[in-house]
């Protein structure tokens, strides 16, 4: 049976929080090489036109929370040992996929806050707006306790409010591995994990960290907010997200606060590693995989204009003092990782003229053992959340990527395609995704081409 709950004082509504399926980034490369004779003179651009969408958390207001409704029509169940259960209406995830999946959610630390999780969906379609790959839903049921007395009817119950929580995971007919499910499941067992502990839900008399029990719409009293230098790094306190959410989504405290849990608490599943590959690659004739996961080796979070979870003192410490479970530790401590930009060019004789390419080279050091890096970019002018990844770097390659126009000479033939980079300004930085799952950050370095 689960233990009473406080009703939440932060959310006396539910609040859906959805992830936005546009967030997987990567180039879509819907163009061939182009070949280029003598009389040819100008190149395609080849990446300009792919810019990847935003992976996005929306929190809207929803109807009262319904236990049952999105239990009908379903196809597999399966009751978890917690007393949650896991539910499908897709025909690939059956109750042996339901068990994994549970499996996986156990991956993700967690202590008590699991006993209040209601259920896990899966759909097997996206959902209706096409923009979800996944949503939280926290909310209240009532838990009854029947009491004999000889003086009391003899159905007199006794009802106390529940707080629980609701994840429901999209488009499972695509999405049919657990490798492809399992960070949106962390990023939402996340919202689960904060609400419970940090923001109200389930909380409660105030410890030692102040726990906010405030019955404001605002989290920025809470010792999250404090520590995650709220104010500073112009994040969002408020939990009831209006029409700016879909464009600043990546600033809202409640987001920044799963996305942590997945860098600090998440499970090594959502580790997965993406091949991104550069312009040069492209010209030789490599193509970039398919994206089916979260490629966190180049985003380890949404939001990468403030500082890694790791990197935030005091933060670590404080996910893990709700449980008992001691903080994960990096093996290696943090070194430095700096970044050059190179500029080359390359002239060759066309029957239209003397055509000068111009591609710049991007090195750095690569301090980590075994590590692999990712060298990624954004626009500080139009900064709407994420990135743009340009070459990941396995251990023994050599830590570089090219951007621009990159040109090879085959034959009388040149061959030669542009990333589209390498105009106005960008910010670029290299992830390193270490063999025991921490992040770490090299300087950023903003250039003007």
């Amino acid at each position: 049976m689960r233990r009473k709950r406080k009703p939440s004082i932060i959310i006396p509504a539910m609040i859906v929080l959805t992830i936005i399926a546009g967030g997987y980034f990567f180039y879509h490369f819907n163009s061939e090489l182009e070949i280029y004779s003598r009389s040819t003179s100008d190149a395609d651009v080849f990446f300009t036109n792919h810019i990847p969408q935003p992976f996005i958390n929306s929190a809207v207001n929803s109807e009262p929370y319904r236990s049952d409704y999105k239990r009908d029509d379903a196809l597999f169940f399966y009751d978890t040992p917690e007393g949650f259960t896991m539910i499908s209406h897709s025909p690939a995830w059956d109750e042996n996929m339901l068990e994994l999946l549970y499996y996986e959610l156990l991956m993700n630390e967690h202590g008590d806050e699991i006993n209040a999780l209601y259920e896990v969906i899966v759909y097997p379609y996206e959902e209706e707006e096409g923009v979800a790959a996944a949503m939280y839903s926290p909310g209240t049921t009532a838990v009854s306790f029947f009491i004999e007395f000889p003086a009391l009817p003899a159905d007199f119950t006794i009802d106390f409010p529940q707080d629980i929580g609701s994840i429901t995971l999209f488009n499972g007919d695509n999405n049919t591995t657990i490798e492809s499910m399992a960070s949106s499941l962390s990023h939402e067992y996340g919202h689960h994990y904060t609400f419970y502990y940090m923001f109200g839900f389930g909380q409660n008399e105030p410890d030692s960290y102040g726990h906010n029990t405030d019955d404001s719409d605002s989290l920025a009293d809470t010792v999250y907010a404090r520590l995650r230098n709220a104010e500073g790094n112009n994040l969002i306190t408020s939990t009831t997200p209006g029409e700016t959410y879909h464009h600043y989504w990546y600033r809202y405290l409640i987001e920044v606060a799963a996305e942590d849990y997945v860098q600090l608490m998440g499970s090594r599943t959502t580790r997965q590693i993406i091949d991104f590959i550069d312009v040069r690659q492209a010209v030789g004739g490599a193509e970039q995989p398919e994206i089916s996961v979260r490629p966190r080796n180049a985003f380890p979070q949404a939001n990468m204009l403030i500082p890694l979870a790791g990197d935030v003192p005091g933060l670590n410490e404080y996910y893990y003092s709700f449980i008992d479970a001691s903080p994960r530790v990096p093996a290696e401590e943090k070194q430095e990782i700096t970044l050059q930009i190179n500029r080359n060019s390359t002239e060759y004789h066309l029957t239209s003229g003397l055509r000068t390419f111009v591609h710049y080279s991007v090195t750095w050091n690569a301090p980590y053992q075994n590590a692999v890096y990712t060298l990624v970019y954004y626009d500080p002018i139009g900064y709407d959340g994420w990135g743009v990844p340009v070459r990941t770097v396995r251990p023994g390659q050599n830590p570089s990527a090219i951007i621009g126009e990159y040109v090879t000479q085959r034959g009388n033939q040149i061959v030669s395609m542009d990333d589209g980079i390498t105009s106005g300004r960008k910010v670029f930085f290299v992830v390193a995704l270490l063999p025991d799952g921490s992040f770490y950050l090299s300087e950023k370095l903003e250039f003007q081409f």
